[in-house]
């Protein structure tokens, strides 16, 4: 059966060129996680989130950072912060997540003991992809399970706990730079589905 041109035409005109996904940007990756948003009713994760958006933005603000030049996920329970590769990596460590957490201790001190916010924050760096629905990649992956890490989980006992990458601690933590304490950070290994990695944890900022 042959088919009449008109029709090939048509479908010609229908097909759209295959465009090859863009190469990889390469970003520090901020991870911040609320432990045991899901115990809360609606009006105090609501108050949560707001918090914790707020102590984010106060960070990045501390650290000069426009929170326009920030890809921003939102998690529900927590959110994803993507920055862009000019920013150090230093200016993360200090001051923007000690900012970050001074400004959730100030909450804290301002609301029912039930309802104080304890936060895991992770920090690594690495290669992520962007299409038309997001962001997507491995170091992306990495980051969450290194905040969803049973060693992790166990150390958050007051406001925070910091887990970084190795990538992170042997180009910026090791070094001591400003007030980053590397005696302060104890390693970890991490198993968490994919990833097996060796990452850093602190509790002091």
């Amino acid at each position: 059966m042959s088919i009449a041109p008109d029709v090939v035409t048509w479908a010609l005109r229908r097909l759209r060129p295959v465009r090859h996904a863009p190469g990889p940007e390469h970003r520090s990756i901020l991870v911040v996680d609320i432990a045991g948003f899901g115990r809360w009713h609606d009006p105090a994760q609501i108050e949560a989130r707001h918090a914790l958006t707020h102590a984010v933005r106060t960070g990045f603000r501390a650290a000069g950072v426009r929170w326009s030049d920030l890809a921003v996920q939102d998690r529900g329970d927590g959110m994803m912060v993507l920055v862009p590769a000019g920013v150090s990596k230093l200016d993360l460590l200090d001051p923007a997540i000690p900012r970050l957490v001074a400004a959730l201790r100030q909450h804290n001190g301002t609301v029912a003991p039930e309802l104080r916010i304890q936060v895991r924050v992770g920090l690594h760096a690495g290669e992520v992809h962007r299409d038309p629905h997001g962001w997507v990649g491995t170091d992306l992956n990495t980051t969450c399970r290194l905040v969803d890490s049973p060693p992790v989980r166990a150390r958050l006992v007051d406001h925070a706990v910091l887990v970084v990458s190795e990538v992170i601690h042997q180009g910026v933590v090791r070094h001591g730079y400003r007030r980053v304490d590397p005696a302060s950070y104890r390693p970890i290994e991490v198993a968490v589905k994919e990833v097996r990695e060796r990452a850093w944890v602190t509790t002091r900022f």
